[in-house]
């Protein structure tokens, strides 16, 4: 964790224990109804998770666990169950104050108490429990070892780059896994909306070259008698072309300009303070550079294009014609 910490983009990283475990809870301690249920236990140490994931934001009932916790747990909400939950016939029906019973994979058993309740949104996450590393490490009898280690960075979507920088760091045997080879339904959803992001990125891409060559091609019409004039004196056809293309481009250069300012300075921070409510967790704007600069590079080829066209055609129209129609 030391050494990947060093690597620039890296936001932090957070190791885990992971165990499978057998939970149980008796509502009325009498050994009769209790209910059960295998679910994946992980360790967490308090403060680097804060780093990397937001579980200690997405407490629904009582509060997250301190580093110094041994007897207190906290739960998924598919694992302590409640109305609306994909896998509710599975949960236990527990509350925050309930003491449950979980037995290890090396058959240590010990009892907890729920401390909180947490509710990200991803089933996969939400039937997941922790504990704090100390207690975990005390069950089975390790010391800085991890099961796994999550690595948050700043450029998503380039997770490619930041696996190839690990390994230089000399981890060449270690199974590294972006987050999408991990997230099942998560990983689907995201490509889902990135494919929607693509369709409609080509659709205004082509409303802008359509736009633009309207512009030029009316700007053309009204200088018909300019362009005559002008061809009348000598000026080549492709200088008129030309002018009108540089024209295009400049709309064009214009609208990359105010769209990178209204979408870094006021869309990005505004979905990031208010991401959207969706089935699938919390969804907020992605913004890149790469997404940026594959946007711009588009929108200024749509500009070429669609200014080129017009300023073509008006360009090759005959002197007499430009002059007297």
């Amino acid at each position: 964790m030391a050494l990947i910490n060093t690597i620039p983009g890296v936001i932090g990283s957070s190791a885990h224990y992971i165990d499978n475990t057998i939970i149980k809870y008796d509502e009325r301690n009498d050994g009769n109804d209790v209910q059960s249920g295998r679910w994946t236990l992980k360790s967490i140490n308090t403060e680097d998770e804060k780093d990397v994931t937001k579980i200690h934001e997405s407490m629904i009932e009582g509060s997250f666990l301190n580093v110094t916790d041994r007897d207190e747990i906290i739960i998924g909400k598919e694992v302590a169950g409640g109305e609306g939950l994909a896998l509710d016939h599975l949960s236990l029906g527990v509350s925050v104050g309930d003491e449950i019973d979980v037995s290890f994979s090396n058959g240590i058993e010990r009892s907890y108490t729920v401390k909180g309740i947490f509710s990200t949104k991803s089933t996969q996450v939400d039937q997941m429990v922790f504990v704090t590393e100390r207690e975990m490490e005390s069950v089975l009898k390790v010391n800085n070892w991890a099961s796994e280690i999550l690595v948050k960075i700043e450029d998503t979507g380039n997770e490619e780059a930041y696996i190839d920088q690990i390994r230089q760091l000399g981890f060449e045997n270690e199974d590294i896994k972006k987050w999408s080879d991990l997230m099942g339904f998560t990983s689907s959803a995201s490509s889902s909306f990135m494919l929607i992001s693509i369709i409609l990125g080509v659709i205004g891409t082509v409303v802008a070259g359509v736009t633009i060559f309207i512009i030029i091609f009316v700007s053309v019409v009204n200088k018909r008698k300019q362009i005559g004039i002008l061809k009348a004196i000598g000026m080549e056809e492709d200088t008129i072309v030309l002018s009108f293309v540089m024209q295009a481009l400049f709309y064009g250069v214009i609208g990359v300009i105010l769209g990178a300012f209204f979408i870094l300075f006021f869309l990005r921070p505004f979905f990031i303070s208010n991401p959207l409510d969706f089935p699938v967790g919390w969804v907020s704007l992605k913004v890149t550079f790469n997404i940026i600069r594959i946007s711009n590079l588009s929108l200024i080829g749509a500009a070429l294009i669609g200014g080129f066209f017009p300023a073509y055609r008006g360009a090759k129209e005959s002197i007499l014609k430009s002059i007297w129609d």
